[in-house]
């Protein structure tokens, strides 16, 4: 088995006899490399074969160990080399000076052969666990960019065939000898596929709302209107689970050319509270309402009502992903992203339940 290669240790002092006692301190688990100045120490660690660790005398004529310590900082290639401080000299004060430069330890001479080798092993230590964090790191952002080209292949794979569907349903659509009820059936599934197409195009924002760096190109927005469509591409579901749908603004039925204006964007008001809706029709006993209840005091907000219960196990992870209760297919994933995309626009989202009044998710606008 071949021997693990030692670690390099550079030692840095004026007085050749302070390198020689560390030197033998550390020569039999380690390389010792040595200087007897600071710009010689500053040439082995720039030259191809640098040090593992520095020990650094702080009172050296011409270049003292601060001025050494701060040259070694400023250069990104060396800035990870712990220095260990080794000095006659143990005021405080001059320990925060070391620590400020950029120091890892401060050792006080004479020096304790066993402090000294334990300092040394342990900040060596740490400086491979920084780096294997770093390398986990590059890995995770590696693994990340692949995650995203995965995404975006897959989106185009999706699309191309829905974008098919859709040019079909148009021109089937445009069939004189339709009735005017299939007719109706045919535009509702193009909307629903053109929804859809909209949806995946979305999906890598997610990972960015969970990074917090989405970006939201904020307009204008008639919530009404989003909410009336969702009624409507959820209403298949509702009539099989023989739950209906109701709309309130502020308390009562809004008219047909009523608004309510917000500033977000569309796509992200509506997959939140289509995710919210479809929660509340699967968790409704059949026969029951769905309330929408648009509030513009005080302060706006969005109450989505069922008579369902949150069950208690998942109460305290409602919001977490993965989160699910009494669904076979269910990923858990609906209320995540809702909070993830109230967030994102500025907003809360908050629920209340009980066995006798059912379960209220309130979304606070901003």
């Amino acid at each position: 088995m071949m021997e693990a290669e030692k670690k390099k240790v550079l030692v840095v002092d004026d007085v050749m006899e302070n390198i020689e006692l560390l030197g033998g301190i550390l020569d039999s688990d380690y390389e010792v490399m040595m200087a007897l100045n600071g710009l010689k120490a500053l040439k082995i660690a720039e030259s191809s074969d640098p040090p593992d660790i520095i020990l650094l005398d702080i009172m050296m004529p011409e270049m003292d160990g601060y001025e050494v310590c701060r040259k070694l900082k400023q250069n990104p290639k060396l800035q990870n080399i712990p220095i260990i401080f080794v000095t006659a000299r143990n005021e405080e004060i001059d320990e925060a000076h070391g620590l400020e430069a950029g120091a890892v330890d401060y050792l006080t001479k004479p020096v304790s052969p066993a402090i000294v080798l334990a300092r040394v092993k342990t900040h060596l230590q740490l400086a491979m666990a920084v780096k294997d964090l770093a390398k986990q790191n590059e890995l995770l952002q590696e693994n990340l960019r692949l995650r995203e080209d995965v995404d975006r292949i897959t989106r185009h794979d999706l699309k191309s065939p829905l974008g098919g569907i859709s040019s079909l349903l148009s021109i089937m659509s445009d069939e004189p000898s339709l009735s005017a009820e299939h007719r109706g059936w045919i535009d509702a599934m193009r909307s629903s596929v053109l929804r859809l197409m909209e949806m995946i195009s979305h999906s890598l924002d997610l990972y960015k709302m969970e990074r917090g760096t989405y970006r939201v190109k904020a307009v204008s927005i008639n919530l009404l209107a989003v909410i009336r469509q969702i009624f409507l591409d959820l209403s298949s579901l509702a009539e099989c689970r023989q739950v209906s749908f109701s709309l309130l603004l502020d308390g009562t039925y809004p008219a047909a050319d009523d608004h309510f204006i917000v500033s977000g964007e569309e796509f992200l008001f509506y997959s939140m509270l289509s995710n919210l809706v479809k929660n509340a029709i699967e968790a409704s006993p059949a026969n029951e309402k769905v309330v929408v209840s648009v509030q513009s005091h005080p302060g706006k907000h969005i109450d989505i009502s069922n008579l369902g219960e949150i069950p208690v196990a998942i109460r305290d992870r409602f919001f977490q992903s993965y989160t699910t209760s009494g669904k076979k297919d269910g990923t858990g994933l609906g209320t995540y992203s809702a909070q993830l995309m109230a967030r994102t626009l500025g907003g809360k989202i908050r629920f209340s339940t009980n066995a006798e009044t059912g379960t209220t998710i309130t979304v606070e606008l901003p």
